[in-house]
């Protein structure tokens, strides 16, 4: 790979991330032409001319995308902030990385997530489709069309996804572990204990 090469969908995610760690950025001036490269050399650290005009049209595109906000403040500061569509990408982009942590010792207790999300609900279909296919991804075992069980909690990881797919855990996931399942030889096998 060339020492410099740098793939766009990289360059994305590691903007928005980065905006993402540091909250908000307050730089002296927008009307300045290099604003945005003033940006890219002191909050992502770019030191390549290359890569700091690069990460500027990353930025500027981000802002014709609606991902961030520039606001001009009264008194000249600029402050650039991720909006909602730029916060939901972060949970994308970190919903994509999640996986099951598997302790050193397992607990010998079943992890089970049933779930009902009503047809109701503004995004019923991918809502549900989506938590099927990360539980899959995370490695759960499923039980029936809409139980998955693991023998490592995935509590965290599970609050996390409901909230990424706005789906309410009180209302329609139920969380709870069990000494016993059906089929336990059959599943043990699955997990490898």
């Amino acid at each position: 790979m060339a020492k410099n090469f740098i793939r766009k969908e990289n360059i994305t995610k590691n903007t928005i991330i980065t905006l993402g760690k540091i909250g908000i950025i307050t730089l002296a001036s927008l009307t300045s032409p290099y604003f945005l490269h003033s940006i890219a050399k002191i909050y992502f650290k770019d030191k390549i001319n290359e890569m700091i005009r690069k990460r500027a049209r990353k930025l500027r595109e981000l802002q014709k995308r609606k991902l961030i906000d520039f606001k001009e403040l009264p008194n000249g500061t600029t402050h650039i902030t991720l909006s909602y569509k730029g916060k939901n990408l972060i949970r994308q982009y970190h919903l994509d990385s999640l996986t099951l942590k598997k302790p050193s010792i397992w607990d010998k207790k079943w992890h089970f997530v049933i779930y009902d999300i009503p047809v109701t609900h503004p995004l019923y279909r991918n809502a549900s489709r989506s938590l099927s296919r990360k539980l899959k991804e995370m490695g759960l075992y499923q039980l029936q069309k809409s139980i998955w069980l693991s023998p490592y909690d995935f509590l965290p990881e599970l609050e996390f996804i409901s909230t990424v797919f706005n789906i309410e855990m009180d209302k329609h996931i139920y969380y709870f572990t069990s000494q016993s399942i059906p089929k336990e030889k059959e599943i043990r096998k699955f997990f490898n204990i």
